[in-house]
């Protein structure tokens, strides 16, 4: 497996133990030690010079971090050298801190050292920046442009190793900054401390990435995008707890089958991870015993939270769609509570001759009008199903006292109905659709036809619906996942 060391070049990357036969106009502090890195790095890399002062050199940022990598096979090290190598232009001040020679002096070095342990020049590589290595949006530009190349090279999961030690503030921010995001989990930041023998990894990218991770998730969640955040959480796991990511993905799965009418499904997410859970189990109970009924009642309350999560998230041809089958789904349960009777009751797209011979008389008083074809025969053409018919034959039979309730759920339902044509602009024009145009056609606000649908439910089936949907209260059991709670 390769080993990939990425690492900033700085000026005090290549020191001397001793000063003694350097020519002084190449020292840049005699006190510290440090050389004028352009400069000094040329004079050393003559081949005389250099092989002269080999013995001496010392390379205290790079060897160190090689003994915190403990590098069996040479063969397996990719290192790349970040080097400044500013334009001619720029005062000589500034250009004799490049370190561009540095970079390659310490590839010569480390290849004359190592070579003989199966190291080449080739897996050393140096880039070289022509850019001032002091400006942070300059840097940023840099390695966003270099490093992304890196990694298109790794084709197996390898550490890459950001050394964070030499260069300027600047550099080393950008390469921690860009490498977490450009290499993700396998990026492995090194710092070097001057006290230590050995470079020490720091737990920034975990930090990073688990913040990044929390705040990409928290969005993801209040936009119900649950696909998403289970693929991000995912892509994430190695910076959670395994039972953290167990009981998120349990959750995610539950939004997700729950979001999808798919009740059964959702039942069971929790089943695999339940007895995992300790504080959450009370939450995660009541999650599940919402889904224990699996009834077509149910599957419209589920119509409902889906149209407010459509109105939330501004999904209007989404709600639309679901204002048009919570209108059909309550209409057809209320007229089989009136003895309407259908020629296929999984389809209820027809009203079964036998019920309709019986019940002519009442018919005939309504003003029904023909079906246009398709339809599946001629014969059923007459006794085809839609919203109209189906309104009017209901409000016909919900004459009596012990009606009353079902009357009021027809007079909601007239409000839901309203901007349910817009759908066949939508389907059959390409017409653009917006809240504007809903509550236009609705001549009602968004938040009154949601109410409608609510009191509709509570009219037509005398079940109580809570305000809140389901979906923000399992957002909140999700936080608490993500804040270690199980």
């Amino acid at each position: 497996m390769s080993i990939y060391l990425l690492a900033n070049v700085g000026t005090r990357d290549v020191q001397l133990s001793s000063l003694d036969e350097l020519p002084p106009e190449l020292i840049a502090n005699p006190k510290t030690g440090q050389l004028k890195a352009r400069l000094a790095g040329d004079y050393l890399l003559q081949k005389e010079q250099f092989l002269r002062f080999l013995p001496y050199i010392r390379l205290p940022m790079i060897d160190k971090a090689l003994r915190q990598l403990q590098v069996d096979q040479w063969a397996d090290l990719r290192l790349v050298l970040f080097a400044t190598d500013q334009d001619e232009s720029v005062a000589a001040f500034y250009r004799d801190g490049d370190t561009i020679n540095f970079a390659h002096l310490i590839r010569e070095v480390l290849f004359e050292r190592y070579h003989r342990n199966g190291l080449t020049k080739k897996q050393i590589e140096v880039k070289r920046s022509k850019s001032n290595p002091a400006d942070y949006d300059l840097m940023y530009d840099f390695y966003r442009e270099e490093l992304p190349v890196i990694a298109r090279r790794i084709t197996e999961p390898a550490p890459a190793y950001l050394l964070i030690a030499g260069g300027t503030p600047q550099m080393n921010t950008m390469l921690l900054l860009i490498g977490t995001e450009t290499f993700g989990p396998d990026a492995r930041p090194l710092y070097v401390a001057q006290e230590s023998d050995r470079a020490h990894d720091l737990d920034i990218t975990r930090t990073l990435y688990q913040r990044a991770f929390l705040r990409n998730t928290d969005t993801l969640l209040r936009a119900y995008a649950y696909g998403f955040a289970l693929e991000l959480l995912r892509n994430n796991a190695a910076y959670l707890e395994s039972d953290q990511v167990l009981l998120l993905e349990s959750a995610l799965e539950y939004a997700i089958a729950r979001r999808n009418l798919n009740l059964e499904g959702a039942l069971r997410a929790f089943d695999a991870t339940l007895a995992r859970s300790r504080s959450l189990r009370g939450t995660i109970r009541s999650f599940q015993q919402e889904m224990t009924d699996q009834s077509e009642t149910a599957l419209l309350r589920e119509t409902i939270f889906l149209a407010q999560i459509a109105a939330e998230t501004s999904n209007w041809a989404d709600l639309l769609a679901r204002l048009h089958r919570f209108s059909e789904g309550c209409m057809q349960l209320l007229a089989e509570r009136l003895g309407v009777q259908w020629s296929d009751a999984t389809t209820r797209s027809s009203y079964k001759q036998e019920w309709w011979n019986t019940n002519r008389a009442l018919l005939a008083t309504l003003n029904l009008a023909k079906p246009e074809p398709p339809a599946p025969a001629l014969e059923t053409q007459e006794r085809r199903v839609d919203r109209k018919n189906l309104r009017q034959i209901v409000a016909a039979l919900a004459t009596g006292v012990e009606h009353e309730t079902i009357r009021k759920a027809l007079s909601e339902l007239e409000l839901v109905d309203k901007p349910i044509p817009l759908r066949n602009d939508i389907v059959h024009r390409f017409s653009p659709i917006s809240q504007e145009e809903i509550e236009k056609k609705a001549h009602a606000s968004i938040e009154t036809l949601l109410k409608a649908m609510r009191q509709t439910f509570v009219y037509a089936f005398d079940l109580v619906i809570a305000d809140e949907t389901p979906y923000v209260a399992l957002n909140r059991l999700c936080a608490d996942m993500l804040k270690g709670q199980k």
